[in-house]
């Protein structure tokens, strides 16, 4: 009985000792991507202005904090429209660049540029699936400690706002039919 109590106290230090390292450990990223950071780790929602439709976004680094990946859901009545963008350092040309997939076969290519609390992303060039090409502005505006904004544009004209508010991993999931991943 003795050699149980102590198992489980050890094993309940281990778990506690785990779960506060966790908490106080932030997401990685290189030095280049940390422009982002805000967003790593985190899970977000917003409702798109002007309509009951919502948009639910996790960011997590991967291979180490080398790319910020984005998955991204957007619930339509019974279907659900999904992309994934995956953020990198471009060293040749000394710019944030990423590579967005979309479920309906469309590809987007962009930079960033961070500038204080926004992130300017002057240049997404989306291709659909049937090879027509549409250009995108985006600013990502950090608005609070849980929240920032997204403003975009197309041949200067706002075509799609949101205001997001960070939420956990398990609500993004709950939101999401099936789940975001």
């Amino acid at each position: 009985m003795m050699q149980r109590q102590v198992f489980l106290a050890g094993l309940g230090v281990v778990l506690l000792a785990s779960a506060c390292q966790a908490e106080d450990e932030a997401p990685v990223l290189r030095d280049e991507l940390m422009p982002l950071a805000f967003l790593a780790g985190s899970c977000w929602t917003g409702v798109f202005q002007g309509s009951e439709a919502f948009d639910v976004h996790c960011y997590e680094p991967v291979y180490g904090g080398q790319y910020l990946r984005d998955v991204h859901a957007v619930p339509q009545g019974s279907e659900v429209y999904r992309g994934e963008t995956l953020y990198h350092w471009d060293a040749d040309e000394a710019v944030i660049t990423y590579r967005y997939y979309n479920s309906i076969g469309g590809v987007s290519d962009g930079t960033m540029t961070p500038d204080g609390d926004r992130m300017i992303f002057p240049d997404e060039t989306h291709r659909g699936q049937d090879g027509a090409e549409r250009v995108f502005s985006t600013v990502m505006a950090i608005t609070g400690p849980d929240g920032y904004s997204v403003v975009t544009t197309e041949g200067g004209v706002t075509i799609m706002q949101v205001d997001f508010q960070r939420i956990s991993r398990q609500e993004a999931d709950e939101l999401i039919p099936d789940g975001l991943y």
